[in-house]
């Protein structure tokens, strides 16, 4: 049963977790941030989309501060 309970969280751990970020810009549709994997994906007003490493508390920064431009996030963080 123990064996069975660590496979369990094993793969539990494999899902993708996303959070997805929307806020008003006029570069940035949304930003989806995946924290197990260290990335984030970026939807532009331009229908593109781009996949970008990035650090964890980058990502806890962008939450927090939630009065601050997403493009401008992405600008320093993710484009810099």
């Amino acid at each position: 049963m123990i064996a069975n309970l660590c496979i369990d969280i094993a793969d539990a751990l494999r899902l993708p977790v996303y959070v997805n970020v929307e806020r008003p810009s006029t570069a940035c549709e949304r930003v989806i941030l995946s924290p197990i994997t260290s990335a984030a994906i970026v939807q532009w007003h331009s229908g593109s989309v781009s996949a970008h490493p990035c650090r964890r508390r980058d990502m806890v920064r962008l939450l927090i501060d939630r009065g601050g431009s997403l493009g401008q996030w992405v600008n320093r963080t993710l484009l810099a």
